[in-house]
């Protein structure tokens, strides 16, 4: 049946009508208050319409998911946190973690020239599904082609790494993780990069003068003046005893490509001589390309083309292990060479670190950069920001090297502080955020805002968080405009509460229509069911008309259930009583909005000591067994964010993560350095590795720093007195090591179920044996009483 006059089709497409007021359309109930954070933007939350067109409603105007969408197709989200990539799924389940030691991507050097493509494939893809393998192509004659194999999983890469050159068709072949695809920068386990330099060839030259006082004059005048770039030392020859005319100036550090006539005009002498190079620039580098390989294979070998300004010649050389890095600086160090005319040459390890940010973002902390390098002693600091053109480039690149382990350690700290900015917060304390940060005007807002005040305001609606970037003054100025900002915003928001039927309504493309029709000024929160406006009188008045246009005459669709969907008289899981504001989560159980808060809120307040933290939903649901279980299905991160407010949110994901690795003790280690909270996880004997926040070398093992000069096994055993008195002194006092951590446990009282207080293990303290359910048939409770005649009481 078609649409009647004056209103909207079922469809959703609008008929032309009259303007009616919208109390007489359908109850609406206005008010000014401060909007929620979690505010969802249509056009921003693309998975949420997914789902929201996937579902019906229940009797309480609650959407019932009418297709179940399976875990890994539920969107994912990634944070940086102690140096690991963490990805989160629904119930913020820590689904993968790569520290900041690991990679995805192997990458293969030397690899011989007749692998073909097809066959690195078929050697790669046994130690883990593959997600890319190329080979590049040579670079210069001398060098052999690199393959780069990336994994979908870094366990993979890792196995890969440690196996993959054992192919007879890959010997010669060095293997190593490409850790330059990690999210903190560039960090390396150790140091296989070493700079190379040796003094630039020197040519002399002489000038003839007709007397001794024009000579000693030139001499004096000469020496030390800059010709061409490059420094001259000149020197008078002390003439015979009978020697009468032709006084001559020696001249050293000429320009290798200076002519007679060059030398005759920097001179003034019309009587000139030029001796030859001591070397060539281009054999010197062929030959200490060679004495470098001698020391085992190189992956690189960049020669910095000099500009005739400075007095030594510099290389960048890539070994392939660490290994023999050290060992070429300690057999090339300061060594003489005879293709060098007796020249020595430097050769010292380099440590380095890397940044890529935005130009606007450079230029507003490039003076606190500047003030970094007037104190650096050990270290240098670099950055490019023009292009060979002299023009300014988008992504400015930042780098801190020396060899200096520990300073440019302390160098890093300084830069990533500064880097990280300022978060900006409330007077409360509580992070700043607004959904109309990350819109088109709101970004042109915080631009303008960082154009008056000199900073660069960085929004991550990611995150859900603003940080600021410049100097004190600048930084003080733009949170205070920001600040102003939030409180017009809040003052122009007007809320719309809807009645189930003018929800249902926008949930059938009313608020796509409004949005075509107003753009940002109209925000729909589907959890609150509420319609936000935003904007002056007379757009609030527009947006209200607008509601009342599609609503005049419609039939409201009738509420269809799910077959899994649960009765009225179903309590919310969490307070046990009728559900109030109630949400339905994709499972289809039932939750009181407030309750469904609590207790994510309560989850992020976890210390990550005992179970697991993921969010999960409490329901319990009937077993064909009789039996019941709690439903588990995680709570989708979109649910999580519209509930909780950006810290609450972050505080909820670092407690899932730490109760992740806290779980995993045997897996997963912090630092030794006091203070570093970079996590690694644990390898085999003699694996060393290089912080990279720190830049300490760190036993995988022994989990200590590094014990330069002994083996593990070496060391173990070194450190092992007194570990017979221990043991009695444990015996004596009942401790037992937990089964799954380790930890040293003491029972003081209670029954025979013991829970570690630091892995969460649950386990009979009669014989130790671990328990993952405490409470069912086979759960720790009916061992005890089966195995050991009582639970201990």
């Amino acid at each position: 049946m078609g649409a009647p006059p004056d209103t909207m089709a079922a469809d959703g497409g609008l008929v032309s009508g009259q303007h009616f007021h919208t109390e007489h359309a359908f109850k609406i109930f206005e008010k000014q208050t401060v909007i929620p954070n979690a505010m969802v933007r249509d056009e921003r939350r693309k998975e949420e319409s997914i789902i929201l067109s996937r579902t019906h409603v229940d009797q309480r105007g609650a959407p019932v998911d009418t297709h179940t969408i399976a875990p890994d197709e539920q969107p994912s989200t990634e944070r940086t946190k102690l140096g690991c990539r963490i990805t989160y799924g629904p119930g913020a389940c820590v689904q993968d973690i790569v520290t900041a030691f690991e990679s995805h991507i192997v990458l293969l050097h030397n690899i011989p020239l007749s692998l073909t493509h097809t066959r690195l494939i078929d050697l790669a893809e046994p130690f883990g599904a593959l997600k890319s393998a190329v080979i590049i192509p040579l670079r210069d004659g001398l060098s052999q082609p690199m393959g780069r194999v990336e994994y979908l999983n870094a366990q993979h890469a890792a196995r890969a790494v440690s196996e993959i050159s054992k192919s007879a068709e890959l010997r010669g072949t060095t293997t190593r993780l490409d850790l330059r695809a990690a999210e903190n920068g560039k960090a390396v386990l150790r140091s296989t990069k070493a700079k190379l330099s040796w003094f630039a060839p020197s040519l002399a030259g002489w000038a003839h003068y007709s007397s001794l006082s024009k000579a000693r004059e030139k001499a004096a005048q000469l020496d030390g003046r800059s010709f061409r770039g490059a420094t001259v030392r000149a020197t008078f020859q002390t003439p015979s005893w009978n020697q009468r005319t032709s006084f001559s100036v020696e001249f050293k550090g000429l320009p290798l490509d200076i002519s007679a006539t060059g030398l005759k005009i920097f001179s003034g002498s019309d009587s000139v001589a030029l001796g030859s190079p001591s070397f060539m620039i281009d054999d010197s580098v062929r030959e200490l390309r060679k004495v470098l390989s001698g020391q085992g294979p190189l992956e690189a070998f960049d020669f910095v083309q000099p500009d005739g300004k400075k007095p030594k010649l510099v290389a960048f050389v890539q070994f392939a292990n660490p290994d023999t890095a050290e060992r070429a600086v300690a057999a090339l160090h300061n060594r003489r060479h005879a293709f060098l005319r007796g020249s020595p040459t430097f050769l010292e390890l380099i440590h380095s670190v890397k940044y890529m940010l935005p130009l606007a973002q450079f230029q507003a902390v490039r003076r606190q950069l500047d003030a970094l390098k007037e104190i650096l002693e050990t270290c240098k600091l670099r950055y490019h920001d023009k292009d060979e053109y002299g023009r300014d480039v988008e992504k400015v690149c930042i780098r801190a090297y020396g060899p200096d382990a520990k300073g440019l350690g302390r160098l890093k700290t300084e830069i990533e502080l500064l880097l990280k900015g300022d978060l900006v917060l409330d007077e409360d304390g509580q992070v700043v955020w607004h959904e109309y940060y990350s819109s088109a005007s709101g970004r042109q807002l915080l631009d303008s805002a960082a154009a008056q005040t000199g900073t660069y305001i960085k929004c991550d609606a990611r995150t859900r968080t603003v940080h600021l970037f410049g100097g004190q003054t600048g930084r003080v100025s733009a949170k205070a405009r920001l600040l102003a900002v939030l409180a017009k915003l809040k003052a122009q928001e007007h809320i719309l509460d809807l009645e189930q039927e003018a929800f249902l309504r926008m949930l059938h493309g009313g608020f796509q229509e409004l949005q075509t029709q107003f753009g940002d000024k109209v925000l729909f929160d589907v959890v609150r069911k509420r319609i936000v406006m935003r904007g002056e009188e007379e757009d609030i008045r527009a947006i209200r008309d607008g509601i009342a246009r599609q609503q005049t005459g419609v039939q409201t669709p009738s509420p269809t259930h799910h077959p899994s969907s649960l009765s009225d008289d179903t309590p919310c899981p969490v307070c046990f009583c009728d559900t109030t504001d109630p949400l339905t989560l994709l499972c289809g159980h039932c939750y009181c909005r407030a309750c469904l808060h609590h207790y994510l809120g309560s989850l992020g307040q976890s210390q990550g000591g005992g179970s697991q933290v993921v969010a999960t939903c409490l329901a319990e649901t009937a077993q064909p067994d009789g039996s019941t279980h709690a439903c588990g299905c995680g709570i989708p991160l979109d649910t999580i964010r519209v509930l909780l407010a950006p810290g609450q949110e972050e505080r909820l994901l670092d407690a899932a993560f730490l109760s992740h690795i806290y779980s995993r003790p045997q897996e997963y280690h912090y630092c030794p350095t006091a203070d570093c909270q970079t996590i690694y996880r644990a390898s085999a004997d003699d694996t060393v590795l290089r912080c990279p926040s720190c830049l300490a070398r760190i036993c995988a093992s022994c989990h200590v720093e590094f014990h330069e000069g002994l083996t593990c096994a070496a060391f173990k055993d070194n450190t092992s007195g007194g570990n017979e008195a221990f043991q009695r002194w444990r015996e004596e006092h009942g401790i037992k090591a937990c089964p799954g951590c380790g930890a040293d446990l003491e029972k003081s009282g209670g029954c025979n179920h013991m829970t570690c207080a630091r892995c969460g293990t649950h386990m009979c303290w009669m014989c130790m044996k671990t328990f993952t359910d405490i409470d069912s048939g086979g759960g720790v409770y009916a061992h005890m009483r089966r195995e050991h005649g009582g639970i201990g009481i």
